[in-house]
This record gives C-alpha cells, structure tokens and sequence, in this order.
C-alpha cells in the first residue's frame, strides 16, 4: 500500500474489527488510511447518498440490496483507486459487490474461509461473484511453528483448500493443556514467561468479565511499567488506539477481538465455545484461535474444567502434551 501511495494512488485497507485496523495503522506508521467495514459504509452512505444506511435488521446489519439500489440511483463511481480488504472471510458477501461496483477501481481481497467467524461472512464464492476473478492461493504459513501448525490443522475441516505449508521448523516446544484449579496459578504461569522470556504474549479469555478480571490480576502481579493491555469488543471506540499487541508486554482479549492478531505465546482459555469441536463453526473457529500463536501455545482448563466430550476432542499427547 505505501508503494501505490508513493505511485499518487489513493488506498484504503479495510478490515472486520477496530483492534485489527488500529495494527494495520501502526504497522504501516500511519502512512495509509484503514479503517473498519462498518465505519467506511456507514460514513460513505451518508456522504455521497446523503442518508444513513439501511440497518433494518439492527446496528451494523445493511440491507445490502437496498443499499446497492441507492448507489445505483445515484449513479456513483468509484472514489479510491484501491481497496484492500483483510480477513474478508468475517465481512458480509454484500459488502463484496459494493466494493467492485462503488468502493474503488482496483480491489483486492485476502481471505480464508477456514477461519470465519462472523454470522456476516462469505465464501471464496461469495467474494467471486461480486464479481472477482479467480483466487491465487497463498500456500506458505510463515506465522507458526510445526508444532502449534500441527494443532491449528488438528481443527481444519475445509475441503475447499489445504492448510498452507508450514515454512518455520520445529521448534521443540509442543502445544499444552495445562489445567489449573485457580486463577492466580495461571497468572503465576504468564507473568513468569514474560518476565524470563519476554516477547508479546495473547492470553485470550471469555467472557468479557473474565477478560477484565485477568487483566487486573496480571497488572497487580507484573511492575508497573509493565505493557499489559486490555481489549475486547465493548470497549469504547478510540481504545483500540493505546493497544499495541506486536509489542513486548501482554494484551488480554476475547476471541471476537483475536482475529488476524499474532503473538510470540497465546495462552487460550476461550476453548468452551470452541469445544468438542461437532460442527464446521466451532472447528474454524478452533483452528482460527491456535493460529494466533507464533511460538508458543497453551490451552488453558480452567476452574470450571473441560467436558469430558470437550477433552476428546482435541488432539493426542503426539500433538498437545497433556
């Protein structure tokens, strides 16, 4: 995006959530526009329809036929010469077409299927027909380990694309389940890794209350210069500005907020909602979270523990040291 910027080309990244375009800002020093999928319709609609955008079925659901019925009465043209849009697997198909028909002369889209976890997504043929020409598959993986691969493609159920093949080597330290009977040992646990390992560490928890609380407790047990941040999908709109979750230091989140983040170590909790993993939701969305990890990875059971369905679910001690 710099180069098309330094070319006079206007871009735009565009992604699903405030934390994820909040990174993209930071990693790009601030040099190019990004911003989320809700704010850009909701402000382009009203800028150039003159109105708000149709949300009959409540915040942030468009009425994407009737949408595209406006942009077309008043006869819009494009006004970027690029889009490009992140993680666009967790954005609506309707966005899609818009983005060909309104949104810019030239768009380009980075997506995985496998990975959705938005009740507003769409399929590799979805984003096709808005329309888009064929996909070039991205075959490498230069985030994980082939340990934590190993786990992530544990949950891969997609017979649309293989996992990408894992570039990085083993590294010899295997994904683990670490089950605890209080809080305050799994604090003990992130707060030591840090202080002897450093690196940016996920620790990623549900509900958001729980979120909260873990956060309070590893700022008691860290020194206070420490960077430990929290974030979740309820926080006020501007927060997202003071994480910064590629740094040394910890950031506590919740699932919603994990996509297209990566750490040094993640510490998952959020495995309920994931667990046994029956249908194709809970498996992308499994496969989703272990991914986030570059180096590390420990699942955390918790106090209220794991089903015994739950536990059988997962992978054997080949794959996950139990």
């Amino acid at each position: 995006m710099q180069l098309l910027r330094s070319l006079g080309h206007s871009c735009l990244l565009i992604t699903k959530n405030r934390l994820l375009a909040s990174l993209g800002s930071q990693l790009g020093n601030q040099a190019f526009n990004v911003t989320t999928m809700h704010s850009f319709i909701s402000s382009d609609h009203s800028q150039r329809i003159g109105c708000f955008a149709p949300e009959p079925y409540g915040p942030f659901i468009y009425d994407w036929p009737t949408l595209l019925s406006n942009y077309e009465r008043a006869n819009i043209e494009p006004q970027w010469d690029h889009l490009v849009i992140d993680e666009g697997q967790n954005l609506p198909a309707g966005f899609f077409t818009w983005a060909v028909r309104y949104g810019a002369k030239t768009v380009s889209v980075f997506a995985d299927e496998d990975q959705t976890t938005d009740s507003q997504r769409a399929s590799i043929e979805d984003i096709l027909a808005a329309p888009m020409p064929d996909p070039i598959r991205l075959s490498a993986n230069h985030r994980n380990t082939r340990e934590i691969a190993a786990l992530a493609e544990h949950f891969h159920r997609s017979s649309t694309l293989p996992p990408a093949v894992v570039q990085r080597p083993r590294s010899g330290d295997m994904p683990r389940l670490v089950t605890f009977t209080q809080w305050s040992d799994a604090i003990s646990s992130i707060a030591n890794r840090l202080t002897n390992r450093g690196g940016s560490i996920g620790v990623i928890v549900y509900p958001v209350s729980k979120a909260q609380a873990v956060h309070q407790m590893l700022k008691s047990a860290l020194p206070p210069e420490t960077r430990v941040d929290l974030y979740t999908h309820r926080m006020p709109k501007g927060a997202e500005q003071n994480i910064h979750p590629m740094k040394a230091g910890i950031t506590v989140l919740t699932g919603e907020s994990a996509i297209g983040l990566e750490f040094d170590s993640v510490y998952l909790q959020d495995l309920s909602r994931s667990l046994p993993s029956v249908d194709k939701d809970q498996c992308r969305r499994m496969y989703m979270l272990c991914a986030r990890a570059r180096d590390s990875l420990i699942l955390l059971n918790e106090p209220s523990p794991l089903t015994t369905a739950q536990l059988s679910s997962l992978p054997d001690s080949t794959i996950l040291s139990r």
